[in-house]
């Protein structure tokens, strides 16, 4: 295998080639990145008198005895080996697969393992190298790959640390005076090698406040909005629009779209994200916006993650008398230039499309707004270049995954919120059960008494399109044979999945929507875009491979008609938290409320899979436990901004220039 070379950053440490590997793996290529991967946690050095059944001890002794390896299971050994430590002789117990481990009597020798009573210890890993510091009670311990040395990473960091006064210091030194905060140096030093724990607490506080100063100058530098000749449009025909809709708007529905309309009318460019429950009437909400758009002699893009979605919208709004141009990598060569030559001359006011949208050669005449729906599902470049194919564009972001208040600034900035909680009359909750099972055995019985005793259509959703025998995952291809081979003579099936070309995805659509099918084996294709009243039944395989997010997109496509849907969540995991999260499922019907939840287990990190670009990163802050540190960095960030040629606040100025180099409108 050829030597795994350092990045040049890094060259400075003189890392072995093992240890360069090593941090290729993880992504580590700058001695920033490096020195702020932190300890996942620490295990206490005490001694042996104050020990307690159970706890997990690290201590250093001398080898009086070892016995030889015994196998108590297959490829599985213990070797008892006899330590004298503390005073005491403590019995340790090593296991080991496939593999007797060396041990040298009379040679020191370091364990770390679970202590019993009364003086036996089952070691989890062992060193013969010193590795506890003379009046070191904590001893670090990071997240490793599996069969990766303990002390890997400790002998990285100890190069690194000796490179710790190279990294600019952010904060400025009034502000580490007034809270008696450390040096960054100290800090890093304080948590990579703490010798107490007084020390570890001060080391993690300033690289707390280090994390909040961080991001609130992000935030706040960049949430100036964008100044804009305000839209102008005759505000009566978009009133005589809804009143001739067949149903009246929820409360919520008609207060977003005022808010909307007052952005639009606004001397500041518009940055909003509408969130609410699948099917709770976000498009009808967006149709609007694209209609006053229209009327104010503007160009509007409706920005879609799939083909099916953006061919509906397009249905959607010529339902509604609003005229709208699909563009999409499916049509013709001859249609697309077509289209792209009346777009940059200003014919087409509104195009819905997919990625194809901000290709480079697609201009735009004079572009006023871009919505993206389910804006996620884009990637911060991609919606970036489309939002700058206009000048003074208005920004409206859709998402069917809602975010609690308190976590939405930190994944899209200096965002306005309208959110849509209330569904439309007559929508009732999704029934969710979990079962612990890799089949549909417990469930078949009620899906085969649906189909044929009251005529519904079901979607049976995989996590893959085809086996990996390696990862354990259930493959749509092979429910799809197995399901064709026992129920195929009296039920017809098909399978859909994202690697089908557009026009065969579109015709099994149809024939699903058609009634002609009544099971659809399916990948996440169907997460989004998909709406057919029938289909009130979903099975879910591996459901514990799905965020909580993407499980309620997901059982939202089967409560799109007046009959009341049915989720059933199919996994054989072990993990406590995984079947936690499956059981709340059942009990959380609202998006909201998972999401809050969601908030919870996970902290205000990235909820939908992917942080967004342009803002620093929570590593070891809790937005939601340290609320006072966070006021106080806000206010401290503001003061940093408002006198950015104070030669203390160059650093971070310096800083925020790179951070300005990504997107926050994403």
């Amino acid at each position: 295998m050829a030597e795994r070379k350092s990045p040049q950053e890094l060259k400075p440490l003189k890392l072995t080639p093992s240890q360069s590997q090593f941090l290729a793996g993880r992504k580590i290529d700058t001695l920033s990145q490096l020195l702020h991967t932190y300890p996942l946690r620490y295990t206490p050095i005490r001694p042996y008198f104050q020990w307690e059944d159970g706890d997990e001890v690290l201590f250093e002794g001398t080898v009086i005895r070892s016995s030889r390896a015994v196998r108590i299971a297959h490829n599985r050994m213990v070797t008892k080996v006899v330590v004298y430590a503390w005073d005491q002789q403590l019995t340790v117990s090593i296991f080991s697969y496939g593999y007797s481990p060396q041990i040298a009597v009379d040679k020191p020798f370091t364990v770390c393992g679970t202590y019993h009573r009364p003086d036996m210890v089952s070691a989890s890993w062992t060193s013969t190298a010193k590795v506890i510091e003379p009046g070191q009670v904590l001893y670090p311990n990071y997240s490793l790959p599996l069969k990766t040395r303990r002390d890997m990473m400790l002998k990285i960091m100890d190069k690194a640390l000796k490179h710790v006064d190279d990294l600019p210091d952010r904060i400025p030194a009034s502000l580490r005076a007034r809270y008696k905060l450390l040096s960054q140096a100290e800090a890093l030093k304080a948590v990579h090698q703490p010798m107490n724990e007084t020390q570890l607490y001060q080391g993690v506080r300033s690289l707390k406040y280090e994390e909040f100063l961080c991001f609130h100058c992000a935030r706040l530098m960049q949430s100036v909005r964008i100044e804009k000749t305000p839209k102008q449009f005759d505000q009566s025909l978009i009133d005589q629009k809804i009143a001739e809709l067949p149903y009246t708007l929820t409360q919520d529905q008609a207060s977003s779209i005022q808010q909307i309309l007052q952005d639009l009318r606004s001397d500041q460019a518009m940055y909003r994200l509408l969130q609410g429950e699948v099917g709770c009437g976000k498009t009808m909400v967006a149709a609007m916006a694209l209609y006053a758009c229209k009327l104010s002699g503007k160009q509007a893009a409706l920005l879609a993650p799939t083909e099916i979605l953006a061919r509906q919208h397009v249905l959607s709004l010529q339902k509604l008398g609003i005229e709208a141009t699909l563009y999409c990598s499916s049509l013709k060569a001859a249609e697309k230039r077509k289209i792209r030559k009346e777009l940059q001359e200003g014919k087409i006011d509104l195009i819905v499309g997919t990625h194809s949208l901000f290709q480079e050669g697609v201009e735009y005449a004079e572009l006023g707004l871009v919505i993206a729906d389910e804006q996620h599902r884009f990637g911060v470049l991609q919606r970036r270049a489309l939002i700058e194919k206009g000048h003074q564009v208005d920004v409206l972001l859709m998402s069917a995954t809602p975010i609690p208040r308190t976590a939405a600034h930190f994944l899209y900035g200096d965002i306005d919120l309208s959110a849509i909680r209330t569904m439309p009359p007559g929508r009732k909750p999704v029934i969710t059960r979990y079962y612990r099972s890799s089949s549909m055995k417990p469930v078949l019985g009620r899906i085969l008494e649906g189909i044929l005793k009251e005529g519904r259509q079901v979607y049976v959703v995989c996590p893959a399109i085809d086996e990996n025998p390696d990862e354990g995952i259930t493959a749509a291809t092979s429910i799809y044979e197995g399901m064709q081979s026992v129920l195929g003579r009296q039920i017809s099936i098909d399978l859909l999945h994202g690697r089908m070309k557009p026009e065969q995805k579109e015709e099994i659509m149809d024939r699903f929507k058609r009634n002609e099918t009544q099971i659809l084996v399916s990948t996440t294709v169907i997460e989004v875009g998909i709406d057919v009243a029938n289909a009130t039944m979903m099975v879910i395989y591996d459901a514990h491979r799905f965020g909580l997010s993407a499980l309620h997109q997901l059982r939202g496509r089967c409560a799109r008609g007046p009959v009341q849907g049915e989720c059933y969540l199919l996994s054989n995991t072990r993990n406590a938290q995984s079947i936690d999260r499956l059981k709340k499922m059942e009990t959380l019907d609202n998006g909201f409320d998972l999401a809050a939840y969601d908030l919870q287990l996970r902290g205000p990190g990235d909820l939908l899979g992917t942080r967004q670009s342009g803002i620093p990163a929570f590593i070891l802050g809790d937005a939601g436990k340290d609320l006072a540190m966070m006021d106080c960095c806000e206010k401290d960030a503001a003061e940093i901004l408002e006198h950015p040629e104070n030669p203390e606040n160059r650093a971070m100025m310096h800083y925020l220039k790179q951070v300005s180099q990504k997107s926050i409108v994403d």
